[in-house]
């Protein structure tokens, strides 16, 4: 039985709330009843990607370094990228909820051993957790606190990004590579997506706080918070005007508004965004740069949002590089799972007759266990958005589990 979930985004707490370990609860509860039901011999739980936030954190705004920091550029306390990604992993795997939901996983493999059933644990990289790999330490803190098997395997060896498992014919990969937000051309390198988490989502509440009072607003605050659950990307503005709409006052809102766009003009004088302006072609900066700023004309609004729609890549999108991936071109892969997006999926993608029978070429999503906010589909003008929690995860079997069943998938919606 192999079990794949992504995107569950465990933080050090200070960006808004991490998940509650009562969705472990249930997801250890489900495995084990899919485990029984299936007759799993031995079980592999893949994570992939996106488990841990080291993005979202507020410790990246006590001084000017940064993911894309070079090695050496130290801050004014002496301290450099590695010293900030150690101290921020730390605080991720001390956070009591963190602890409480990743214990939920090691009890379940105690349950399952005492029942026979082997549970293994493997992790896989995605753009909001990449400074993982980066240092020995962190994979080495990391795998202790999920106690991966062969925990020492990982402090000279990087955690895997992508994998075929030939016994289930599945291929699978977090799916950032394809997203030119967050992803650079080198999974070991920062992209775009974590200045637009680090200087403009996570500092937003905080400018906002700054400029205010702490106690004026405190529900707009918390909603504030919320921003980097608004999917797709180029919604951000109109969740924010929809936030403004609901301020104790229009001093306040016109506060809010005055702030982010700030935000956003200092964000694109930052060296490394400026670094990413290709002259004379429309690029991944200029789409930004139209589409981020709140106006007070929505017909504007869309207009502005045409390039950043060019480059948020919608679900199809994915499906196609999911039908090119090689081992499903080669037929060797009948299922392909990515993550990232945090829209779950399943899609048929084509029917082969082969020797040995049709192989039905199928691509899943992960979908994510944040909350997701989603502007409504026929309110155009007040900017309401409906939210709700997701908890999907897939499993795969073997021939002689769950009575030939290929794959199950659970995609639950707490709202």
């Amino acid at each position: 039985m192999l079990v794949f979930l992504s995107d569950v985004h465990l933080t050090d707490g200070t960006t808004g709330q991490t998940i509650h370990p009562g969705a472990f609860r249930k997801f250890v509860r489900a495995l084990e009843d899919m485990a029984d039901a299936a007759g799993a011999v031995d079980i592999e739980v893949a994570f992939l990607g996106d488990i841990f936030d080291v993005i979202r954190s507020d410790y990246w705004l006590r001084s000017e370094v940064r993911p894309w920091s070079e090695p050496g550029e130290r801050d004014g306390r002496g301290r450099s990228l590695k010293d900030y990604t150690l101290e921020i992993v730390r605080r991720i795997t001390e956070n009591p909820q963190n602890v409480e939901s990743i214990n939920h996983l090691k009890d379940f493999r105690k349950t399952m051993e005492f029942k026979g059933v082997p549970v293994r644990f493997s992790y896989f990289i995605g753009n909001h957790d990449w400074l993982i790999n980066r240092y020995d330490e962190t994979r080495e803190m990391i795998s202790g606190f999920m106690e991966l098997d062969e925990p020492n395997r990982y402090l000279h060896r990087p955690f895997e990004t992508e994998r075929f498992w030939d016994g289930y014919r599945v291929f699978a990969r977090h799916g950032d590579v394809y997203d030119p937000f967050n992803f650079d051309g080198d999974r070991d390198s920062s992209s775009i997506g974590d200045a637009i988490v680090i200087d403009l989502v996570n500092r937003l509440p905080v400018a906002v706080e700054n400029r205010i009072g702490k106690d004026t607003d405190p529900e707009l605050i918390a909603m504030l918070r919320e921003i980097d659950n608004v999917r797709p990307l180029v919604d951000i503005p109109h969740w924010l005007q929809g936030v403004c709409q609901r301020a104790v006052s229009v001093k306040v809102a016109e506060e809010v508004k005055e702030t982010w766009n700030d935000l956003v003009d200092d964000f694109l004088e930052i060296d490394f965004v400026r670094a990413h302006d290709k002259p004379w072609q429309l690029d991944v900066v200029d789409a930004l740069d139209m589409g981020l700023k709140i106006t007070k004309y929505m017909s504007f609004r869309d207009l502005a949002n045409i390039p950043m729609r060019k480059f948020q890549k919608e679900d199809e999108y994915y499906r196609e590089r999911a039908y090119n991936e090689e081992h499903l071109r080669r037929n060797e892969a009948e299922f392909v799972l990515y993550g990232h997006t945090h829209s779950y999926r399943i899609d048929p993608l084509d029917l082969v007759p082969l020797e040995s029978g049709l192989l039905q070429k199928t691509y899943f999503n992960t979908g994510t266990w944040r909350k997701v906010h989603v502007k409504a589909a026929f309110d155009r003008e007040n900017y309401e958005f409906t939210s709700w929690h997701v908890l999907t995860f897939i499993a795969f079997y073997l021939d002689e589990e769950r009575g030939s069943r290929r794959f199950e998938v659970w995609n639950g919606a707490l709202g």
